[in-house]
């Protein structure tokens, strides 16, 4: 008689369940290594249909929660949740055109002219985005920021967003630095509270795998004046206050961890000053667990 797997401990995965995991693990991939988590999760889960169908979708997630930036001759944006018009189309507010984007194959094209018909929340957006792009530029060597509006009944609420990534495989490592801000202007206001979030992920995977991952999520009130360009200029800069403070706190932490724990991670050589075979010592292993038997 035959055994049944669910019996005998050997549960088959249905396609919803493999579905499910495939999006799980995909979600925790870091930044930059998409491709890679994907194309080895293909040859595990042995299914090119069920992974081609779920590809696009996954990795689109991927891209808008990690602030892909996306630069070329006709645009240069960030692509997040806040200037997806339909599935696949975004707008870069500062070029004022819309672009259809492969997520796979990270390309921009279809683009159309997409013009900002409310004048005066323009006028502040673009105040926004420059002064935020000083700051950019001075702090981040290959940073980019993208600042969208959104208009309600009364107010104007406008969302920044940073994004600086350094992608190092060749040296096994990766990391991001991320953060986005959202205040709303009402009119004849004199403040207004900024609320932010900073991310953080770096990963190092030579010969083992350690990831860092900083969420802060911080509050502060910003003066409003009847200049666009002072108002602009006071945004910058708390964002340079806030985001200079959290740098701080990391360069502190790692000194700290530098020089008491930190090295314990590292796997220690033995006296020989040499990396132990491990196959080799497994194959012993199996050879005198045999003998004993």
């Amino acid at each position: 008689m035959s055994e049944d797997p669910a019996m005998s401990g050997d549960h088959l995965l249905s396609k919803p369940e493999k579905v499910q995991v495939v999006s799980r693990l995909l979600k925790q991939v870091p930044p930059g290594e998409f491709k890679e988590a994907f194309s080895d999760l293909r040859t595990l889960v042995n299914d090119d249909t069920l992974m081609c169908e779920e590809a696009a979708s996954l990795c689109a997630v991927h891209n808008k929660d990690h602030f892909t930036p996306v630069q070329s001759e006709e645009c240069e944006v960030l692509l997040t949740r806040h200037n997806e018009l339909e599935e696949n189309h975004f707008i870069d507010p500062q070029k004022k055109i819309s672009f259809k984007y492969d997520h796979l194959r990270r390309m921009p094209s279809d683009f159309q002219a997409h013009p900002e018909e409310d004048e005066k929340g323009e006028v502040w957006r673009r105040a926004l985005q420059e002064a935020l792009n000083a700051y950019v530029c001075s702090h981040y060597p290959e940073g980019l920021c993208s600042v969208f509006i959104k208009d309600t009944a009364v107010r104007k609420i406008f969302v920044a967003c940073i994004e600086s990534h350094h992608h190092k495989p060749s040296a096994f490592w990766n990391g991001l630095w991320k953060s986005e801000w959202t205040f709303a202007l009402a009119p004849a206001s004199t403040s207004t509270q900024v609320t932010g979030t900073i991310t953080v992920q770096a990963h190092y995977y030579e010969e083992g795998s350690m990831h860092l991952t900083l969420l802060k999520d911080v509050e502060e009130t910003l003066p409003v004046s009847a200049s666009e360009s002072r108002t602009a200029q006071d945004f910058a800069m708390l964002v340079a206050r806030l985001e200079n403070d959290i740098q701080r706190g990391l360069m502190e932490e790692y000194r700290h961890m530098n020089g008491t724990y930190l090295k314990s991670f590292r796997r220690q050589l033995p006296i020989t000053h040499t990396s132990l075979d491990w196959e080799k010592v497994v194959t012993v292993k199996t050879v005198e667990a045999r003998s004993i038997q």
